[in-house]
């Protein structure tokens, strides 16, 4: 299987689901919530991803994607594992600039096309060991997030079987896990890399260069807006 041929009919994604990140925003959930991401932001490693004119804050997000097979309703938390067909690295990508127009959602955000890439190798599930996984993102070669199983609220078989009650996971649908500590702002010009490794095994980096859109959005509905708290929200710790 390569990530071009992933036909994912829904990509979930949990909003918080890291130690670290919980402690940067000051908030540590009980449980987990989820937004869902459109399959055509879907994208590969390579493939430049696109700030439009007029916006400032467009942030990385370095995550572990799960690509799920046939999940049974109700799923038992031991059993979960099972039905992760392959694990591979992602970059959930995001504008902070809109992200006031539906917080929670996060369409106006995260739901530009080309806002997921993933890979750029697949690693099959049932060959590794999900309480090895770690997930790097690196900057212009520089290491900005690093963060391994220990970090998460919510393990890959908790999601899963959360999940299984509520919704029916079809073959091919994505699960992402969460960022950890260490997202923040990227401007054009800049390359972002993002490697999955579960012991030995890698995915390689995902590579995502991020380019200037020539002509700003439409003027119809919500406008970016770039204020001191979307500032405050895009760079989170970070001092790039």
């Amino acid at each position: 299987m390569n990530p071009k041929d992933l036909r994912p009919g829904k990509i979930i994604a949990v909003h918080m689901n890291y130690r670290s990140r919980a402690a940067e925003r000051g908030r540590s959930p009980e449980n987990p919530s989820y937004f869902l991401k459109s399959p055509t932001t879907l994208s590969i490693s390579g493939i430049p991803v696109v700030r439009p004119e007029g916006c400032e804050l467009l942030a990385f997000e370095g995550e572990i994607a799960l690509v799920l097979r046939d999940v049974p309703r109700n799923v038992p938390r031991d059993q979960a594992w099972a039905y992760v067909d392959y694990v591979t690295a992602a970059n959930d990508l995001g504008l902070y600039d809109l992200r006031y127009a539906d917080p929670g959602s996060n369409v106006h955000s995260k739901g530009f096309d080309g806002y997921t890439p993933v890979g750029p190798d697949l690693l099959i599930g049932a060959s590794i060991d999900p309480r090895l996984l770690r997930v790097r993102t690196w900057v212009d070669g520089r290491l900005v997030q690093d963060a391994d199983d220990s970090d998460l609220l919510f393990d890959a078989s908790f999601v899963i079987a959360d999940l299984s009650r509520v919704t029916s996971l079809i073959a091919g649908d994505i699960i992402l896990l969460g960022t950890p500590t260490g997202s923040s702002v990227i401007e054009p010009g800049s390359v972002v890399e993002v490697e999955v490794s579960a012991g030995a095994a890698s995915t390689g980096r995902l590579r995502s260069p991020i380019t200037q859109g020539s002509g700003p959005l439409p003027v119809v509905g919500a406008a970016p807006r770039a204020d001191d708290s979307a500032r405050e929200a895009a760079f989170g710790n970070s001092q790039l």
